[in-house]
C-alpha cells in the first residue's frame, strides 16, 4: 500500500511516495516509488491540488473533502424563506407597482418606505395570512425584506385606502397590456366579508345585513367585484354591510364607464343581480347583458317552445379546461330580448335525482304531519281536508317538464348564440375568485375597525390576487398548471440556511424543484447559487430597493 513519507536531511524536509514490501527473508523494507523533492518547494494549495488529483484517480469523490472540512467548522445560524420575496417583488416590478408606490411616497413625504410595507404584507397574504401585528412579529422569517415597524404597517394601510381607485386603474391597465386583449365582456357578482364583531357604528362600512357566509349577527361589508374572462380583476367596490346586493350593479357599471373609458361591453351576471330596474339602467348606459333566466317565469308560449327538444340544434362550447363540449340550444324572441334555451342529459339526470330525493324525504315527513305546514311544497306534498298531506302528483309531472332545461337572456341581437352560452358558462369563475379571496388570501374575518383600515386591508388582498392570478395564467400558458396551494408550497420550500464555516458566513439554498425552475423561468429570474457568501446575497438576488431617482 502506497503512502507519503517525510524524511529529514540536514535542515530540509523531503517528500516521497513509498511502498512497504518484504524481502526473501520476510523482513519489511521501504521502497521509494517516487521522489517529490523538498517540501519547501510546494505551496500549500499545490499540495492540496496534488492530493485531490491522486484521490480522484483512485476513484474517490473530491466533494468528500468539502464535507469533511465543513463538518469541522460549520454551524447553522438561521433559516429563512426567499421564495415569496423573490417572486412577489419580481411581480410587483413587473406591474410597475414600484413606480406607483414611489408616487404615493413623494406626495405624502413619508418618513418610511411604503414599498417595504406593501412587500411584507403581500408576502404574508401569499404565504400565511396573519394579522398586521403577526406580520410585524414574524417578518424576520424572510430574507431580502427591509424591517418595518408596527405603526408603519398600520399607517401604510391608511395611505393605500386613499388610493383604491388609482390602484385598481393601474392594475387594470397593466393587465390589458400584459394579456394583450380588448375588454368586451365582464362578469359581476357580490359577496359579504364579515368581522368578528357585532358592534355597528352609524354611517360606517361595518353594518349588519344578510350574510352570504351564514354569519348571523356579525357585522360585515358588501364586496362587489368585476372580472374579465381570464379571471383578471377589473375593479371592486365596498358597500356598507346592510346594502342590498341588487343595487350595487348600477354603481359598478357607472364606475366602469367613468373610470376606464370603455366602449361596448357585455355584462354577465346571475339573475338575482338584475331586476327590471337594473336591466333598464344597463341598457340606458348602452351596455349589453347576459343573465340567467327562470323558465318558469316565462309565459306559456315561450315555455312551450323552449321545452320542446324538436326546436333544438347541436353545437359546441369550451369547458373550463378549454375542451370542446356538445350543447343543445335554441333561441326565442321575448319582450325585446333573446332567450337562449339549453338542454343537457347530465343536467336532466341531476334534476331527476334531486326531485326523487326530495320526494323520499317528504314521504318520511308524512309521519310528522304537524311539522309540514311550511315545508310541504318543497317536498311535492299538498294539503288535503283535515290537514292531511299527500303526494302532489300533478306538481311532480309539471316539475318533470323542466328536467335538463335551462335558459339565459341577452339584449344583444348581434351576439353569436354559442358565444353567449360560452360567456355565461364562464360566470362560475367569479365564484372561484371569491373562494380565493376568502380561503387562500383570508380576506375575512377582518379585525379592523375604521373604514380606512378596512379599505386598506381589502386593497392589499386585491393586489395579492391580481399578482397571483397573473402568475397562474402565465404558468398555464406554458403547460405548468399550478393551483394557489401548489404555488404556496413551492415558494415555501425556497429556503436558505445561513451557516458559519471557519468563522465566515455563507448561505446554502435548499434543492430547487422543477416547479421552482418553472416559476423563475416565467418571471425571467435567475436562480440564486446553491452556495454563496453572505455579503453577496442581496447583490445576486437583486433585492435592492426600487430606484428613487
Amino acid at each position: 500500500m502506497a503512502y507519503l513519507h517525510k524524511g529529514k536531511r540536514k535542515s530540509e524536509t523531503y517528500l516521497s511516495i513509498c511502498h512497504n514490501s518484504r524481502d526473501e527473508t520476510g523482513q519489511s523494507r521501504r521502497e521509494v516509488l517516487y521522489r517529490l523533492g523538498k517540501l519547501s518547494d510546494y505551496a500549500a494549495s499545490a499540495l492540496q491540488d496534488i492530493g485531490r488529483a491522486l484521490y480522484a484517480l483512485g476513484g474517490g469523490d473530491v466533494s468528500d473533502f468539502h464535507v469533511e472540512a465543513a463538518q469541522k467548522g460549520m454551524k447553522e445560524l438561521g433559516r429563512y424563506n426567499y421564495g415569496f420575496p423573490l417572486v412577489l417583488l419580481s411581480l410587483m416590478r413587473h406591474y410597475k407597482l414600484d413606480v406607483l408606490v414611489r408616487r404615493f411616497e413623494k406626495k405624502h413625504r413619508l418618513s418610511y418606505s411604503l414599498w417595504d410595507v406593501l412587500s411584507l404584507l403581500l408576502c404574508d397574504r401569499w404565504y400565511e395570512p396573519l394579522s398586521k401585528r403577526g406580520s410585524y412579529l414574524t417578518q424576520s422569517d424572510y430574507i431580502g425584506l427591509e424591517k418595518v415597524s408596527l405603526r408603519h404597517l398600520y399607517r401604510g394601510l391608511d395611505i393605500l385606502s386613499s388610493y383604491e381607485d388609482a390602484i385598481q386603474l393601474h392594475l387594470y391597465k397593466h393587465n390589458k397590456r400584459l394579456f394583450r386583449y380588448q375588454l368586451d365582456v365582464v362578469f359581476f357578482d357580490v359577496t359579504t366579508i364579515y368581522f368578528d364583531s357585532q358592534v355597528e357604528e352609524e354611517g360606517a362600512l361595518r353594518q349588519k345585513g344578510f350574510s352570504k357566509d351564514g354569519k348571523i349577527g356579525k357585522t360585515q361589508v358588501v364586496f362587489a367585484l368585476l372580472i374579465d374572462i381570464h379571471k383578471n380583476p377589473i375593479g371592486y367596490e365596498l358597500y356598507s354591510g346592510d346594502q342590498y346586493e341588487g343595487h350595487t350593479l348600477i354603481d359598478a357599471i357607472k364606475r366602469l364607464r367613468d373610470k376606464y373609458d370603455i366602449g361596448s361591453v357585455t355584462v354577465v351576471a346571475d339573475r338575482g343581480m338584475l331586476n327590471q330596474s337594473n336591466l333598464a339602467a344597463i341598457e340606458s348606459h348602452q351596455y349589453h347583458y347576459i343573465i340567467g333566466e327562470r323558465l318558469k317565469n316565462l309565459n306559456r308560449s315561450a315555455q312551450d317552445y323552449l321545452l320542446n327538444l324538436g326546436n333544438y340544434q347541436k353545437g359546441t362550447y369550451s369547458d373550463s379546461q378549454g375542451k370542446k363540449k356538445p350543447v343543445y340550444y335554441c333561441t326565442y324572441a321575448y319582450k325585446g330580448r333573446t332567450i337562449i334555451g339549453t338542454y343537457s342529459e347530465k343536467r336532466a339526470k341531476r334534476d331527476k335525482a334531486d326531485r326523487e330525493e326530495r320526494i323520499q324525504k317528504g314521504q318520511k315527513l308524512l309521519k310528522k304531519q304537524e311539522a309540514l305546514s311550511k315545508k310541504a311544497a318543497r317536498y311535492f306534498l299538498k294539503n288535503q281536508v283535515g290537514q292531511e298531506y299527500v303526494l302532489d302528483k300533478a306538481k311532480v309531472e309539471k316539475h318533470q317538464r323542466y328536467d335538463g332545461f335551462a335558459a339565459i337572456a341577452t339584449n344583444n341581437p348581434q351576439i353569436d348564440t354559442l358565444k353567449a352560452i360560452d360567456h355565461y358558462r364562464h360566470l362560475f369563475q367569479i365564484e372561484h375568485v371569491f373562494r380565493t379571496f376568502k380561503s387562500h388570501l383570508d380576506v375575512r374575518p377582518m379585525f379592523h375597525w375604521t373604514d380606512k383600515r378596512i379599505r386598506g386591508h381589502v386593497a392589499i388582498c386585491y393586489i395579492a390576487f391580481t399578482l397571483l392570478n397573473y402568475l397562474q395564467q402565465r404558468l398555464k400558458e406554458n403547460q405548468c398548471k399550478l393551483s394557489e396551494r401548489d404555488i404556496r408550497r413551492v415558494l415555501a420550500k425556497m429556503e436558505v440556511s445561513k451557516v458559519e464555516i471557519e468563522k465566515k458566513p455563507y448561505y446554502i439554498t435548499a434543492k430547487k424543484s422543477e416547479k421552482t425552475h418553472a416559476i423563475l423561468k416565467i418571471l425571467k429570474v435567475k436562480p440564486i447559487p446553491d452556495f454563496i457568501l453572505s455579503k453577496n446575497i442581496n447583490k445576486v438576488m437583486r433585492w435592492n430597493k426600487p430606484d428613487t431617482t
